[in-house]
């Protein structure tokens, strides 16, 4: 699902902005361990590429729901991804969604 400007629905937004494979599972483990590095990112999501890993943080970057703070005097340098002010007003509505999806979807 792509939005363009001419749509004003901020659920299509913001399923826009998760609509990645890997970003709302990259969000969710960010939420969870901030201060998280690239390679434990890539060590909790095996399946995940090198170049897929870059790009859908980059995205992430970009969309200012999570931010890199890079450490250390020379390179390799070690980053540190955390969630911005503005992700973290998601995090209950996303709770919400995961309990609704838990309860309607999962249950017989």
């Amino acid at each position: 699902m792509q939005s363009t400007d001419k749509w004003s629905c901020g659920i299509t937004k913001t399923m826009d902005i998760f609509s990645g494979k890997w970003r709302l599972n990259l969000f969710w483990i960010i939420a969870q361990n901030e201060g998280i590095g690239f390679n434990q990112l890539k060590h909790q999501v095996p399946e995940i590429t090198n170049i897929m890993l870059v790009r859908s943080l980059n995205t992430l970057l970009a969309d200012g729901l999570i931010s890199k703070k890079l450490t250390g005097s020379k390179a390799p340098f070690h980053s540190a991804y955390r969630l911005t002010n503005k992700s973290k007003e998601l995090l209950p509505l996303l709770l919400k969604i995961n309990d609704w999806g838990n309860h309607a979807l999962l249950k017989p």
